[in-house]
């Protein structure tokens, strides 16, 4: 049921889903501030934050109130230069922008009481609440952050809507078009859509926005209707949101809260993998609210991993850390044997190569990288092609890895 707020009420109650997807913001955000500052001579730190479905920006949980994804974007934001700048020589300045988008007016109404009442100067430079609904706001506020900047266009977007049709998949694209460095934080009711999956002229136009045609509801009931149907309906909807909105990165993890029956799809859409990295990192911090079919190896993300049809739930525990790392030794040497094979490849672009197959963390496929390393199945190299030594603990992005000059027999 959807929330209800008025200026003249006390906030809805919260429930244990939207508390989750609060915390992993917050963690997210805080992350995301210290990554792209850790460079000390920087001194302005410049993004624009849109929160496309706003709310009414705070909620109750019993006799608390809790902050709403505006409040929390504010507030990370100022945490984030104090805490930078209290290890910081040079100071750094953060220009943020904010855009609330909320298309119910009591909503929006009591947003701007919030605000007010914690004293942030709303609708001047910095914090804009606008009352419609995003998609007729979107264009002007990307003309905006284009104009402010015209070269990084630095900006998160977060997308939380009622449902899986609020949001144009299209308009994802705009997004990712206009401002390549974009990042887009999207809810989507995905067990909903497979629940009421169906060849009729009503799901045809409630799935329009998502740029699905009769052909592929079809198909996916097809898949619905088959041993671990609903990974892959999962599967084929991961695919068909990657391929439509541009991101050539994505965490398309589910969040189910221990306390709650109810599980969300929160896709982390990028182009940029070290945001991938970013993210991944919050779902294994909030082990047990994130889950997947499959297992944590490669493929886990495609569909290598649904040919047994009996799939594990991936829950990021310990014990399942422990399972990714002895499944990617097995499977890392062929893939690094395939990437290696013309020509030294960098850290770097292993990285990015396996992103998107696995629930591993950069850390973790580099942790793989050094025990075959130090098993001498492959040499590492620094940029002036002069061996690593075989005690290496950390990688550079720019250390190349290359077959090794020791015959390696499989199996030994």
């Amino acid at each position: 049921m959807p929330f209800k707020w008025h200026p003249d009420q006390s906030p809805p109650s919260i429930e244990e889903h939207s508390k989750a997807k609060l915390d992993v913001l917050r963690s997210y955000l805080r992350a995301y501030f210290d990554k792209l500052n850790v460079y000390p001579g920087r001194e302005k730190f410049r993004l624009d934050l849109v929160d496309g479905f706003a709310g009414g920006g705070t909620f109750l949980d019993g006799e608390k109130t809790l902050p709403g994804s505006p409040l929390i974007m504010l507030e990370e934001a100022k945490a984030a230069e104090d805490r930078l700048n209290r290890r910081r020589k040079k100071p750094l300045r953060f220009d943020c922008r904010f855009y609330f988008v909320e298309k119910e007016a009591s909503h929006a109404e009591h947003l701007r009481k919030v605000l007010i009442e914690r004293e942030y100067p709303i609708d001047d430079d910095r914090i804009i609440v606008r009352n419609g609904k995003f998609e007729d706001e979107a264009d002007n506020i990307l003309k905006e952050i284009v104009r402010r900047q015209p070269r990084a266009g630095r900006a998160i977007f977060l997308l939380d809507q009622t449902g899986f049709s609020q949001v144009e998949l299209a308009l994802v694209a705009r997004i990712f078009r206009r401002l390549p460095a974009a990042e887009v934080i999207l809810t989507f009711a995905a067990d909903a859509l497979i629940n009421y999956l169906a060849e009729t002229p009503a799901m045809v136009k409630a799935v329009a926005p998502l740029g699905l045609t009769e052909s592929d509801i079809r198909k996916l009931i097809a898949e619905k209707g088959e041993a671990g149907g609903m990974a892959l309906v999962q599967r084929t909807l991961r695919t068909h949101l990657r391929t439509i909105t541009g991101a050539t990165y994505d965490t398309p993890f589910f969040l189910r809260p221990k306390k709650s029956r109810r599980a969300l799809w929160l896709p982390h859409l990028s182009r940029h993998p070290t945001a991938r990295d970013v993210m991944i990192q919050r779902h294994w911090d909030h082990r047990n609210t994130f889950e997947h079919y499959g297992s944590g190896g490669f493929g886990m993300l495609g569909w290598e991993a649904l040919e047994a049809r009996t799939l594990p739930l991936f829950r990021f525990s310990g014990h399942e850390a422990r399972k990714m790392r002895d499944q990617l030794l097995k499977s890392m040497p062929d893939r690094l044997a395939q990437l290696a094979s013309d020509q030294p490849v960098t850290v770097d672009a292993v990285r990015h190569a396996f992103a998107n197959e696995t629930a591993a963390r950069f850390s973790d496929l580099d942790e793989v990288v050094l025990e075959l390393f130090r098993g001498k199945e492959f040499d590492i190299l620094n940029p002036d092609g002069k061996m690593r030594s075989r005690s290496l603990r950390q990688l550079q992005p720019t250390d190349r890895i290359t077959l090794s000059s020791m015959p390696f027999f499989p199996g030994w």
